[in-house]
């Protein structure tokens, strides 16, 4: 019989065990109902654990965010890797990429709307955020780049804007309605006005 050793504490690994049980609570109980005795449940250690580790629970709310939006924008990443396939066509698989079952998976979606919500009140997640949103403005950001023309390149950070907006708006009509086709009609928007004015 094989013993498993915990990792040392104070380690990146202890870190990441604390957030990911973090986001284990996020998804089950949500930002109001997180706690730091859950998240110690949730990961099987003592609460001076997390007060090792961690200054406060809004670095432990902060690691868990940061785990959970990493872990869809991996997914998202993967739907990317597309033989042969036009840069529109890049475009649409990544925008689509927010939008998958998996994506859509009610935790996830409430996880994300937290976050919003926190962020407004929290400087810490207010910072989470925005670094966040910056990294998957950037890349999209990216791909218009490819699509673009190079005389229009200037338009790049405009059609970005709009399709930012129009994807946020669009995770709250799908928790509020769950609506599909609205699902596909914006994407294909957002996909031809991109070609449109970039093209």
């Amino acid at each position: 019989m094989t013993i498993e050793t915990p990792p040392p504490k104070g380690t990146e690994a202890r870190r990441r065990e604390i957030a990911t049980a973090a986001l284990a609570c996020l998804m089950k109980h949500g930002h109001a109902g997180l706690t730091a005795r859950r998240v110690a449940a949730e990961a099987g250690l003592s609460l001076g654990h997390l007060t090792y580790n961690y200054a406060g629970m809004d670095e432990v709310l902060a690691a868990a965010f940061r785990l959970g939006v990493a872990r869809l924008q991996a997914q998202a990443e993967a739907r990317l890797n597309l033989p042969g396939a036009s840069h529109a066509e890049r475009l649409e698989a990544w925008l689509r990429a927010g939008f998958t079952p998996e994506a859509l998976e009610p935790s996830l979606l409430r996880m994300r709307i937290d976050l919003w919500a926190a962020a407004r009140g929290n400087p810490v997640l207010a910072e989470v955020e925005a670094g966040l949103n910056a990294a998957l403005r950037a890349r999209t950001e990216e791909l218009l780049s490819r699509l673009a023309d190079p005389w229009k390149a200037d338009r790049i950070p405009a059609v970005a804007d709009l399709i930012t907006a129009a994807l946020d708006g669009l995770w709250l009509d799908w928790a509020r309605r769950g609506d599909a086709e609205a699902v596909k009609a914006t994407i294909d928007g957002c996909v031809t006005f991109a070609k449109l004015r970039l093209g």
